[in-house]
């Protein structure tokens, strides 16, 4: 029995291309937030970076800031978070702006996030420390 040398690269490369396929991702279902929620402050050095994430302080003259579904105040309040504590922040959008500032920085946790506006961020959450979402 002869086997030509393409079908044989084909046979011998044939479960490498299966290996390379990518798996689907699970999608996540909107999962319904309590409307008390406040997100838990991160106990870490602001200095510090965990993967592209970066750890930003909360101002601004209230004691709790919202945290909304999307970059912007039309978009609804899905937690809160404290002033003078530190969250993960993973990338920033463009939305409305707040006293003349227009990013919103995205939080992650759980699997969900949601946003909060670069105004209510130290400068560590800076447009190019984030990256665009």
């Amino acid at each position: 029995m002869q086997i030509s040398l393409s079908t044989a690269t084909a046979l011998l490369l044939l479960p490498l291309g299966i290996l390379a396929s990518p798996a689907p991702v699970p999608v996540a279902e909107d999962v319904a937030v309590p409307d008390d929620l406040e997100l838990e402050a991160r106990d870490a050095n602001p200095g510090e970076l965990f993967k592209r994430n970066v750890l930003c302080k909360i101002t601004g003259s209230s004691a709790t800031v919202n945290c909304r579904s999307g970059p912007g105040t039309g978009y609804s309040v899905i937690a809160t978070v404290k002033k003078g504590s530190y969250y993960s922040f993973g990338c920033y959008k463009t939305g409305t702006c707040v006293s003349g500032n227009c990013t919103w920085d995205r939080i992650f946790w759980d699997g969900k996030s949601c946003y909060v506006s670069g105004y209510y961020t130290d400068s560590a959450c800076s447009a190019s420390a984030l990256g665009k979402c």
